[in-house]
């Protein structure tokens, strides 16, 4: 899967103290709103889930179904790994550039609408040519499109939530922003198993999520940018990828927690459907649908702990506790679908790990947000860096798994996500001044 947003990552918000603190703190930043309206508490995450939607029907299958079509069985898995690699490395560069846009953008419109609206019809349109492409650079240049454009709309989306949200309201909008990601996969798995050509599978899915994400974007009520900033230069620009882990230890220490545990996930979700056709030996006619059962148990799974675990750090104040026991549950999922023999035991692998991708996706936002800078100015920017901790696995995995898969089979691919995800869980453990 090649995908940013933030998702289930880009979730709620708290407010930190004061720029160089690393703790917590009740009082909002300046700007911030004293009541979250109703109606965006509603919209924000259909909008968000709708472009989850769009986005990951072809990271989930149609990639994997439109590399199957256009290849032989023998060069499919480094098509796919191309195609993949390249896709989420533009992905992770887009998302922090099209935040720091956001930012900066002084449309009587608003900040962040015109980059949802243009970047769900750019990405619509490149949803139709992956659908008609007829062979790999086809392929390419249409899911860099994509990931351009929709990581536009999705770093936008994320920055509505510290212009709309209520600091005391935050932690909760986590929870339940956290569960877009998993009915974004399971909308999507859906759409994708009705229809039996990649085209339709790309092309129903972006189209009814753009939809939803155009309604939303047309009707709430925008932050606009009175003062225009002064145009960016060069070092700016590079500053949208990156903050001084020096400034901010406990950033840096978080950034690093989420970059390795999404390395273990992405290991197991992007070769899901090669793991069923080519390891267990699944006709290939079933494996969306195999694909979509699997999305569902993890979903239902990450639903469940994405809402109980938002609110549940949010009372006893704790987060890198639930998120050690999170990724480590997610890890354990992976081991599980790796020494699978049976496709049922896949689906138990897949709801181990989507109960501890939903408390993870939850806990981890919060604790970012617990250590973000006071000042709202850079939020999106901010997000778009941590949203290339969740990118750029989806980036090195493709470039990785196509070794690792031929020496050892996608079982070593998965137990090594995994160990590596445990690692990442335990550097969670370095961050100073929250509990």
């Amino acid at each position: 899967m090649a995908v940013t947003t933030n998702t289930g990552d880009s979730a709620g918000l708290t407010v930190p103290a004061t720029p160089s603190s690393t703790t917590t703190s009740s009082v909002p930043a300046p700007g911030s709103p004293v009541k979250t309206p109703r109606a965006y508490v509603i919209g924000m995450p259909i909008a968000s889930a709708g472009l989850w939607m769009a986005v990951l029907a072809p990271a989930l299958v149609v990639l994997a179904i439109k590399v199957s079509e256009i290849t032989t069985p023998e060069t499919r898995a480094g098509a796919l790994s191309l195609v993949a690699g390249v896709g989420a490395l533009i992905a992770l560069l887009a998302n922090p550039f099209f935040g720091r846009l956001s930012d900066r953008t002084t449309s009587r419109f608003g900040m962040r609408k015109p980059w949802i609206v243009g970047g769900s019809i750019v990405g619509m349109g490149s949803l139709v040519l992956l659908g008609s492409a007829t062979d790999v650079a086809g392929v390419l240049v249409a899911w860099v499109l994509a990931q351009l454009s929709f990581n536009a709309a999705l770093a936008a989306l994320v920055a509505t939530l510290p212009d709309q949200a209520a600091p005391a309201e935050r932690g909760r909008l986590s929870g339940l922003i956290g569960m877009t990601l998993p009915v974004g996969l399971v909308a999507a798995a859906y759409f994708a198993q009705l229809f039996d050509n990649a085209f339709q599978m790309a092309v129903v899915p972006g189209a009814v999520g753009t939809v939803i994400a155009l309604a939303f974007a047309l009707t709430f009520k925008d932050r606009v940018l009175t003062e225009k900033p002064a145009p960016l230069n060069l070092k700016e620009i590079a500053g949208s990828f990156y903050f001084n882990p020096r400034t901010y230890p406990g950033l840096g220490w978080a950034w690093f927690t989420k970059f390795l545990v999404y390395i273990g996930y992405c290991a197991g979700l992007l070769y899901l459907p090669y793991f069923f056709a080519d390891h267990l030996r699944v006709a290939e006619t079933e494996v969306a649908s195999l694909v979509f059962q699997a999305t569902l148990v993890s979903s239902l799974g990450t639903v469940v702990t994405s809402l109980a675990g938002g609110w549940i750090s949010d009372k006893i104040g704790k987060r890198k506790g639930m998120v050690i026991a999170s990724a480590i549950i997610m890890m354990a999922g992976l081991v599980v679908i790796a020494t699978s023999t049976t496709t049922d035991q896949v689906l138990v692998g897949q709801a181990i790990a989507g109960l501890g991708l939903g408390c993870f996706g939850a806990v981890d936002v919060a604790l970012i947000t617990d250590l973000l800078p006071g000042s709202q100015t850079e939020n999106a920017k901010t997000f778009g860096v941590f949203n290339i901790a969740q990118a750029l696995p989806q980036s090195l995995v493709p470039a990785l798994a196509f070794p690792v898969i031929t020496l050892g089979g996608y079982p070593a691919l998965f137990i090594g996500g995994a160990v590596v995800g445990i690692i990442g869980a335990v550097l969670v453990t370095r961050i100073k001044g929250v509990k």
